[in-house]
């Protein structure tokens, strides 16, 4: 880790060598000296900057990566220190010294504790030691002295500042080195009168002639960053480091930043048979297909692609559980993959499964179940006693297998996943699941079945695009969520100290790792991705995948058969969905227009079996519960609609009423069959009507209610003007139309300038106003508080006002976004009465009581209409659709 002192001493060297740079000519000659030949033998990694100022540049630059050092106290210092280095460097003199030649930083261990850095930078020609001494001499804040060592200067400078630090330099052969360990200097002294230098590594060159010439890289030699990484396990007792001197000889990565990425990327060498990552080099790289069954929260998962010979099966593992590999190990396709998951109350041992792709799903799991049959018979087992059946829903239902051991994952992969067990089975979308816990399978089964898998995570797709599209080994985490099982991996000092920055970690979305052989190294790719902003996982019961983001307002529609309610979309890509109550598709069907105006839900038959009605711009639909259209759907309008569909059933007895206004400014009026109805005046308005046709019974007599831009009308239900408006009255565009709750009641809605008109059914107008309102306010009139009387609700410039019925203000509410709509009045009892809204600028929806308060738990993810009722039993649903496609399902806890 990069100290302050460090860091000091490196901004005084640097700010002293400026005036070194006016002996230098614009077009340098290239350095002969190597810094390479200075390097100590035991440096465990090294960091090459071919230009620092650039370096310094992407690290003090808004990066969100190196920002968040900011918030973790050991790592502020290198923070701190890089803003200081870039300051100097890119001073005028400097910028172009320091962007012609490479700095070397090697990474070394010194004693039990800590890790010292080593600087060496080659120095130009005409730079000579005598330079580096009067520079040193006639900075005032410094003070050095000079030893010999070998025949070479070896300067101790200290800083005069009130925090005092020391370090060593050396002008040796045309390369300066630095460092704050004087064995480090001598170490490197030593080092250049040497034949052979750190390049001599087995593999080093190699993997450095492989290198990017004009990138950052950092070089590893694996059994010295062993030692380095023990010191961060903690005993250097930990799988980690135990393994890493192991792994390979060397590896060179290209190193690229961005602002919220870092990749690695470049070679291993591992061509010594001994090596651990050997064995990759007789891989064939192949697609990672897997991803499209993994559910998208996964904490972790390892995955082998391109196998062609599977290990045999050990001889110590007998009887049915060799027999089932067998009869796997002839099907399996070359790929599969070990996940773990986060699950809240679960030992992480129930959280891991193992999948295994197959080439043919059918016939291996005929044989394997008769296989299980057999052995479970000669037991005297019934078949349920070995045998689950998950029912994810009263449609859909799959078999999971109780294994007899729970060794079958280690006969098929051997130790790849001798970590995981399995004494669970399933095959699906084929795919062989094995897993300790048949509730781990359960929940595999239930996200495949909602689509809620990596294909589909947004966040992860932006994340794969960081690497490769083949690998031969792929390892995949998000740190945050696997704390469970970093006890294995390091010990407890750093997983405390893990804990202790948990919201930074939190940050990291995902870290990935794959490997690939080519030109006989392993091509190597490491990637990190994180996000400034810490986002809260949706608390959904669930989400259900469509094609593309949701865009009608969800239905709840009713399953005649079960009683239950289902959910009935449509997407952009206009494509209408039924989702039932476990978050299943039941069909998709593409139509050729996006609805207008919301569906409803109709008995056509009269016979207690229901059907979705709806309307697009050219057209009638009815669907029955089969995703099927009614006999004559769907039927062409008259003319192109210009308002969403009015459904009224004035008797109660089925014999629905379809309004619709076309662009024609005729009001349309069909029955159930599509037909137009016989005695209704199309009556013509003087402009285009866009809001839905309203109907109401005042007195015993029937109001049909409808707008333009200008004039309102007041019909009968023969299409004759039953009210004319004594004035003329403007409704605004958002602003709903609803009866007022006096003795008389008036028809009450907002007009273009915000104020509140009341329409008396003889015609009189009066008006108030509540406050200023631009024209592209929301209205709705609600009873709020549940005390009988309609309170004003408006929603305008980003703000919610609600005023009492007495016309006082309540409350005002502010997301700080100015894409809000609503509001949404919800009744969930007599007493019982709220106000929601969708923030779509924030993607959240918002639920709020008579006095302006949250509930608990809101706002939710969301950003589209959402619809509020209920599957089964006594719980309230919220349906809604996310950025993400995805359609989710909250239930409401009141």
């Amino acid at each position: 880790m990069l100290k302050k002192g460090t860091i000091i001493f490196l901004v005084i060297l640097l700010g002293s060598l400026a005036v070194l740079a006016y002996y230098l000519k614009q077009k340098r000659e290239a350095y002969i000296a190597s810094p390479y030949r200075t390097i100590p033998m035991d440096a465990g990694m090294i960091l090459e900057a071919v230009n620092l100022p650039d370096l310094l540049e992407e690290l003090a630059s808004d990066n969100n990566i190196i920002s968040e050092m900011e918030l973790i106290a050991p790592l502020k210092s290198f923070r701190d220190g890089v803003i200081s280095l870039d300051s100097i460097v890119h001073t005028r003199d400097l910028r172009g010294f320091f962007g012609s030649m490479p700095v070397l930083i090697s990474f070394h261990q010194m004693g039990r504790d800590r890790v010292e850095l080593f600087y060496s930078l080659a120095l130009p020609p005409e730079i000579k030691e005598r330079h580096i001494r009067e520079q040193l001499g006639a900075n005032s804040k410094l003070s050095y002295g000079v030893k010999e060592y070998q025949g070479y200067r070896v300067f101790e400078v200290e800083t005069r500042d009130v925090e005092s630090v020391s370090f060593y330099l050396a002008y040796v052969k045309g390369v300066l080195i630095i460092s704050k360990s004087r064995i480090l200097i001598e170490a490197g002294i030593r080092q250049s009168e040497q034949a052979y230098d750190i390049k001599s590594r087995p593999g080093f060159k190699e993997v450095l002639s492989a290198a990017g010439k004009n990138d950052n890289k950092l070089i590893f030699i694996f059994d010295n960053f062993e030692k380095i990484t023990a010191l961060v396990a903690g005993d250097g007792k930990s799988p980690l480091s135990s393994s890493i001197g192991r792994l390979a000889s060397c590896a060179e990565t290209d190193l690229y930043l961005k602002s919220n990425n870092l990749t690695l990327s470049g070679y291993i060498e591992a061509s010594d048979s001994s090596s651990i990552l050997s064995s990759f080099l007789d891989y064939t790289p192949g697609s990672f297909d897997s991803y499209s069954v993994i559910p998208s929260n996964v904490a972790m998962f390892e995955s082998l692609t391109g196998i062609s010979d599977w290990p045999a099966t050990r001889k110590d593992i007998e009887g049915v559980t060799r027999y089932l590999a067998d009869i796997v190990r002839s099907q399996m396709e070359g790929e599969i993959t070990k996940m773990y998951f986060d699950i809240n109350g679960e030992d992480h041992t129930y959280n891991k499964l193992t999948v295994f792709k197959l080439k043919g799903q059918n016939a291996t799991e005929k044989a394997f179940a008769e296989e299980l049959e057999n052995y479970y018979s000669r037991l005297g087992s019934e078949q349920n006693d070995y045998t689950i059946e998950y029912k994810p829903d009263d449609e859909s239902s799959y078999t999971i297998y109780k294994l007899p051991g729970s060794r079958l994952p280690e006969a098929l992969a051997g130790s790849f996943v001798s970590d995981y067990s399995g004494s669970y089975a399933t095959f699906f979308d084929g795919y062989l699941v094995l897993g300790e816990s048949h509730g781990s399978i359960s929940k595999f089964i239930y996200d495949n079945i909602l689509k809620r898998t990596l294909a589909n995570d947004l966040a992860y797709r932006e994340f794969e695009s960081t690497l490769p599209s083949r690998s031969a080994y792929y390892f995949y985490a998000v740190p945050s969520k696997i704390m469970d099982v970093m006890p294995e991996i390091v010990n407890d000092n750093i997983v405390k100290g893990l804990d202790k920055y948990i919201n930074s970690l939190k940050k990291v979305q995902a870290v990935g790792l794959q490997l690939s052989p080519s030109n006989d190294m392993i091509y190597t790719t490491l990637s990190l991705l994180i996000e400034p902003e810490i986002k809260e996982e949706a608390s959904a019961q669930w989400e259900s995948l469509l094609d593309t983001v949701l865009y009608s307002k969800p239905l709840f529609f009713t399953n005649h058969y079960t009683g239950r309610n289902e959910i009935f979309v449509q997407d952009l890509n206009n494509n209408a969905y039924l989702i039932n109550s476990a978050g299943r598709v039941l069909w998709k069907l593409r139509l050729n227009e996006k609805m207008v105006g919301d569906a409803v839900m109709i008995d056509y038959y009269r016979n207690s079996k229901y059907q979705i009605l709806f309307a697009t711009e050219n057209n009638l639909h009815i669907l029955d519960r089969n995703g099927n259209y009614v006999e004559r759907y769907p039927v062409k309008l008259r003319a192109p609609a210009t308002n969403g569909l009015a459904v009224f059933d004035y008797e109660n007895n089925k014999d629905y009423r379809l309004f619709i206004c076309g662009n024609d400014r005729l009001v349309y009026l069909y029955d159930k069959s599509g037909n137009t109805v016989k005695g209704w005046d199309q009556f013509k308005t003087n402009g285009e009507v866009k809001s839905e046709i309203e109907f109401f019974r005042v007195s015993g007599k029937d109001y049909l209610v409808l707008n333009d831009s200008e004039n309102m009308y007041i019909l009968d239900r023969r299409g004759n003007e039953r009210v004319r408006v004594k004035e003329p009255v403007s409704r605004a565009p958002h602003s709903a139309v609803r009866l007022t709750d006096e003795s008389i009641p008036r028809l009450i809605f907002s007009a273009r300038d915000g104020s509140i008109k009341l329409v008396s059914f003889n015609g009189d107008v009066e008006s108030f106003t509540l406050g200023e309102f631009t024209e592209d306010h929301i209205f709705d009139l609600f009873d709020v508080d549940a005390d009988g009387k309609g309170e004003y609700i408006f929603i305008d410039k980003g703000k919610i006002y609600v005023f009492d019925n007495n016309r006082s203000k309540m409350f005002v509410e502010s997301t700080g976004s100015t894409n809000i709509y609503g509001p949404y009045g919800l009744v969930f009892g007599s007493n019982d009465k709220k106000i929601g809204f969708v923030d779509a600028g924030n993607g959240q929806i918002y639920i709020l009581d008579s006095r302006g308060k949250t509930l608990k738990g809101f706002p939710l993810p969301g950003s589209t209409p959402f619809s509020v009722g209920k599957f089964t039993g006594n719980s309230f649903n919220l349906i809604t659709g996310g950025r993400d496609s995805f359609v989710y399902n909250y239930e409401l806890k009141r």
